[in-house]
């Protein structure tokens, strides 16, 4: 710990000043909390990646940046230290080529030693009241970085964005002769393959992907409203162990269809009879995350939607998934996709199928391009990815969503969100 952290011992009759609340360590406080982790060995074998490539690239130290979002889910503070945390706008671990590991942790007090207890890094520091920068730099120099190159991890996927603009600006001010430098793709490189308990981690958000879908179907009755359903979804999945990540729901006549693709804000429509309700649920577990996608109807599913479903949705799938195995490039998927739907009489919203690092990541497949990097170009044992799939009418006026996530085995294939395809799913 650092010298400015309050042991515990010394401070506990005192602890109604807030210097000594602070940044607090040694606490008896949370050692009764339990969490799920990754093994040690797990962790050593993710840092002693990540050191193999600051020695490739000539890198000191890497900090790994992260934020409560869908396009982050804690990205690469999750990875390097377990932490799962809403309440952030970035967060950061210090992760140096020499030397321990550290975990710069927004809240004080009872919260950093909470988070102590689920993390898998010893040395935890408090961020100075919003000064992370500062706490970052300070690490650093313990290191004896000051003159070091210094990598900063993408702290989500979309821009990317990498840290706030005050930390950036307190790391040049307190090391001038440090040298930054942004990596867009350092954690997709070191998580496009996973190990044999990250593949664990993703099935078993997988199973509780399956059941929020289950909860969506036995909560859509006529009378209720879309953020009822959503709210079923949630408690099924937090009921299981996990965390929402993704959650997008929406439900519309099929007699007067209005939607082709869920609402990333579920609305308070009240779902009738003859309704169909569409939803993209990716959950996750351990930060790791799976999506399922499957519509349920209100009530036997209309003429029209049923043999959309089952002429056009389910084999354009099938299609795809076949092209799914160990050393197939990802332009057979494309090759597949570009004429699944509309061989079929229909159209599509682009995306296919998309990578999974910790969350949805490159490569992207789209019936009209593969955009990813040159070790995405070929599927291989470890890759995870999750089809999704959107079918749309001739005329644009309706669709379904579909969706199952997979990894691919040195043999093959394994679903890591396995439920039924042939049918749409009936409420109730």
């Amino acid at each position: 710990m650092p010298a400015a952290a309050n042991d515990w011992t010394k401070v506990r009759f005192d602890l109604d000043k807030s210097a000594n609340f602070a940044a607090i360590c040694n606490s008896p406080w949370y050692t009764d909390a339990v969490y799920e982790k990754f093994s040690d060995a797990e962790f050593a074998r993710r840092h002693a990646r990540a050191r193999d490539i600051m020695t490739r690239d000539g890198f000191d130290a890497i900090i790994f940046t992260g934020s409560p979002n869908i396009y982050s889910h804690g990205s690469g503070v999750t990875w390097a230290s377990g932490l799962f945390d809403l309440r952030g706008m970035c967060q950061y671990v210090v992760l140096p080529r020499d030397g321990e590991p550290t975990l710069i942790y927004p809240h004080p007090g009872c919260h950093i030693e909470a988070a102590r207890k689920m993390v898998s890094l010893r040395d935890v520091r408090d961020g100075q009241h919003g000064h992370y920068g500062r706490a970052v730099a300070e690490r650093l120099a313990e290191l004896g970085l000051q003159k070091g190159r210094i990598g900063i991890a993408a702290a989500d996927r979309t821009g990317p964005e990498y840290m706030g603009v005050n930390a950036y600006q307190e790391l040049q001010k307190h090391l001038p002769q440090a040298t930054f430098a942004f990596l867009p793709l350092v954690l997709h490189e070191l998580t496009h393959l996973k190990s044999a308990e990250e593949i664990r981690a993703m099935a078993k958000a997988g199973e509780l992907a399956i059941k929020a879908q289950r909860a969506v179907a036995a909560a859509a009755k006529p009378g209720a409203r879309d953020y009822q359903l959503a709210a079923a979804a949630t408690h099924a999945v937090l009921d299981g162990g996990g965390q929402v990540h993704l959650l997008m729901l929406a439900s519309t006549s099929m007699a007067d269809p209005r939607i082709i693709f869920p609402n990333p804000n579920p609305s308070h429509r009240v779902l009738g009879k003859g309704d169909i309700v569409l939803c993209e649920l990716a959950m996750s577990y351990l930060g790791y995350s799976a999506k399922i996608g499957h519509p349920v109807s209100v009530g036997p599913p209309t003429e029209r939607y049923n043999k959309f479903f089952k002429e056009v949705v389910v084999p354009g799938f099938r299609t795809i998934q076949q092209e799914l195995a160990p050393g197939k490039p990802l332009e057979n998927v494309r090759k597949a996709a570009s004429g699944a739907f509309r061989s079929r009489g229909a159209q599509s919203r682009p995306i296919c199928m998309h990578g999974l690092d910790l969350i949805t990541s490159l490569p992207f497949i789209s019936v009209d391009e593969v955009r990813g990097e040159q070790y995405d170009t070929t599927m291989q044992p470890g890759a995870t990815y999750s089809i999704e799939i959107t079918p749309v009418s001739a005329d644009g006026t309706f669709g379904i969503f579909f969706s199952r996530s997979y990894a691919i085995t040195a043999t093959g294939v394994q679903e890591l969100t396995p439920f039924p395809h042939d049918d749409i799913l009936v409420a109730g």
